[in-house]
């Protein structure tokens, strides 16, 4: 069966490279308007850009998620647009500072934490409504497989992931009775240029933990996504999906 979203209005944020931008050009060609945010300008404009050449609806418009003005400013965009808001794809993040946590700084906490923590509470705070005006909808959050296991060097991160993960099945309850769904999916390490500066260019770096032994593609993303944000996960709320070639599972050994 395939997964359509016709006359849907789909917001993501973190939508100028990577998962974001694979997810929303896959949103428009299943049928759905969308709506673009992210803090890079010049790149979300062109994503829109070749959305719009490819005949799909898009808008793009500048937005930091840590601040909820602005992603208040991304739903009236979508309302004025296209008549409301009918999925939202919180995707934006960062993975900051890593080391050891005696090295870890005030402000590296607060930019991590601010970006993939905060981010998304401004996020809900604002779709939620929204959604509700139209009688329901889907909101995806973006964790991560270190959302569900922990990593030495990496805490101040894994501990944003993990605070996502609890904020996405805490507020799945909230709002189940009005038709609301509220899942996240949790990739593993993902070709994208966070990974390649993260990573210093080695990608394949995280190997050894991959039980399939190789990073994923944001294409290897998107599908899950689009899963959630549609009809055809209807009766699934609260749940985070991994997408990590089995790193989730255990351990490799021999």
């Amino acid at each position: 069966m395939t997964q359509t979203l016709k006359n849907k209005v789909a917001l993501i944020t973190g939508a100028s490279s990577g998962i974001g931008q694979t997810t929303a050009i896959a949103f428009a060609e299943a049928g759905a308007s969308v709506v673009l945010g992210a803090r890079r300008q010049e790149e979300g404009e062109a994503v829109a850009q070749q959305i719009r050449d490819n005949g799909g609806n898009a808008v793009f418009l500048k937005t930091d998620v840590t601040n909820q003005s602005d992603i208040q400013a991304l739903v009236d965009l979508a309302e004025i647009e296209f008549g409301g808001l009918d999925i939202a794809f919180n995707n934006a993040g960062t993975d900051g500072q890593s080391g050891p946590i005696t090295d870890i700084d005030d402000s590296a906490y607060e930019g991590i934490f601010d970006t993939n923590v905060k981010g998304v509470w401004n996020a809900l705070r604002v779709q939620i409504p929204a959604l509700k005006k139209r009688g329901g909808g889907s909101i995806i959050n973006t964790t991560s497989i270190l959302g569900k296991r922990g990593v030495a060097g990496m805490s101040t991160y894994v501990a944003s992931k993990f605070a996502v993960e609890g904020l996405t099945k805490s507020v799945a309850l909230e709002v189940a009775g009005d038709g609301i769904r509220i899942n996240a999916v949790a990739p593993g390490p993902i070709m994208t240029p966070m990974l390649e500066n993260a990573t210093g260019g080695n990608v394949d770096g995280f190997n050894a933990i991959i039980p399939q032994g190789r990073p994923g593609t944001t294409d290897e993303i998107s599908p899950s996504v689009l899963f959630l944000a549609s009809e055809q996960s209807s009766y699934i709320t609260g749940h985070s999906i991994s997408v990590g070639g089995g790193a989730t599972a255990g351990f490799v050994t021999g």
